[in-house]
């Protein structure tokens, strides 16, 4: 490829001054993101940019079409306004329209100049049309990496606040400092929220002729936005997202999750379905100020559940704690409620086991389906005959004082809570129900005098 005449940068060099007006014309003309006045250091930049990219040009032209565009001695300079976009919340494709906008004035103006008065002919012009798009390819490729590692740094820098922010909700640091963090991140934390704790699962067990699955540092089931899928956990199809925008912890193994209120109808349906398969609490719905009381009442039901203190619950999954509160009322104290099974079933003390957890089913049903006995029959896929036996037997048992509302209220709060008395029986050895009616083990003589009215 032959060199271009002699002359040709100085003929190029007479154009820049006003061709850098021209081009900052065009753009804010053109691109309305930088539709603006060119003042501070918005217009600083774009002016540097400009002059940088029509100078470097000209040295790229001296050099002479057989030479690679160098953008090695301005090369930061590009790098820093993708940078700048990304602060200024802007998209790169803005950028990269001045960029086009930019080529395309200069290529008219110096195309004309380099035609006119520096004797360029037509295959030297398409020689030198190679070398500004060229040229601006390498500049654009520069902003790009410039866009890319900042949005990387800011995103990481916001994964890092975010964390900060769900440890301070879920430690109850002060609501101004929380919102000062809150801020720096660009969050705008909800009006209530709800914290969510993920417990860690158990680690699985190797299934014979099978190596076991490597152990990853995040719960089964969890991978954070944008990482490698990992294996779901189980009862799950796929495994769980972290969302992007929601303050979140780790505390030991558990995760936690701060989202917005999910209170009723389909957010809440929408929730359960995101949540399903990793036994996850949910907390109450409160003011971001009180998050650390909803993640109290989450890591309490946790517990409970676990220690099987929740028996209405253990199905739940996830668990929302506003549609248990009853049993989180019962399982706040169990050795209280123990006591009161204690007393108020002892009627049931010496039957066999069986025999009084079968007694013990059928009593809460009746309490709580007021005696209807077909219903309480269907509940319990007995035959009528024997819901009736099975009554009669309580009654027997426990005298005159389940016709007493205060007691009928704590038998039915003990029985709910799961508690159904000490017993010192043990397994019968006669038949049990056969659904028709017919004779269940034997029982002893009547305990009408055990429970002690309130």
């Amino acid at each position: 490829m032959r060199q271009f005449p002699a002359g040709l940068p100085e003929t190029l060099a007479a154009e820049v001054d006003s061709l850098g007006e021209e081009i900052m014309a065009a753009i804010a003309r053109e691109v309305p993101a930088y539709a603006r006045p060119l003042e501070g250091g918005f217009g600083r930049g774009v002016r540097r940019g400009v002059a940088e990219a029509l100078h470097r040009f000209l040295t790229v032209v001296e050099a002479g079409p057989h030479c690679a565009p160098d953008l090695a001695a301005s090369r930061e300079v590009y790098v820093r306004l993708g940078r700048g976009e990304v602060h200024s919340g802007r998209s790169l494709d803005n950028l990269l329209s001045a960029y086009r906008v930019g080529a395309r004035v200069s290529w008219r103006r110096l195309g004309e100049a380099a035609v006119r008065h520096g004797g360029v002919d037509a295959a030297g012009l398409v020689s030198l049309a190679e070398m500004m798009f060229a040229y601006i390819d390498g500049i654009s490729a520069a902003s790009a990496e410039g866009y890319a590692a900042e949005q990387f740094a800011a995103g990481g820098e916001r994964e890092r606040l975010l964390d900060r922010i769900g440890e301070m909700l879920l430690t109850g640091a002060p609501a101004d400092a929380v919102a000062q963090v809150a801020e720096a991140a660009s969050v705008r934390l909800p009006r209530r929220l709800a914290a969510v704790l993920i417990p860690a699962r158990p680690e699985p067990q190797p299934v014979a002729g099978r190596e076991p699955a490597a152990s990853v540092v995040v719960p089964a089931g969890l991978v954070p936005a944008g990482s490698a899928p990992a294996v779901p956990a189980p009862g799950r199809t796929e495994p769980f997202l972290l969302p992007a925008d929601y303050p979140r912890a780790v505390q030991g193994q558990d995760t936690w999750l701060f989202m917005g209120s999910a209170e009723r109808g389909p957010a809440r349906a929408a929730l359960a379905k995101r949540l399903a398969g990793l036994a996850a609490v949910v907390g109450p719905a409160v003011p971001w100020g009180q998050a650390k009381a909803s993640a109290a009442r989450a890591r309490f039901a946790r517990d409970a559940r676990s220690a099987g203190r929740l028996a209405g619950a253990v199905a739940a999954d996830p668990l929302f704690t506003d549609e248990h509160l009853s049993a989180l009322v019962l399982a706040r104290d169990p050795g209280l409620v123990t006591d009161l099974a204690t007393r108020l079933l002892a009627p049931l003390d010496g039957l066999p086991s069986r025999t009084r957890e079968r007694l013990a089913e059928t009593l809460l049903h009746w309490l709580s389906l007021r005696g209807q006995r077909g219903l309480i029959a269907e509940r319990l896929h007995i035959h009528p005959q024997t819901v009736r036996y099975r009554v009669n037997q309580l009654r027997e048992l426990f005298g005159p004082c389940l016709e007493d509302p205060d007691v009928r209220f704590d038998l039915e709060l003990v029985l709910r809570a799961g508690a159904t008395g000490t017993g010192t029986g043990t397994e019968p050895a006669a038949a049990s129900d056969d659904g028709n009616g017919s004779a269940e083990p034997a029982r002893p003589d009547s305990a009408a005098g055990a429970v002690a009215r309130r």
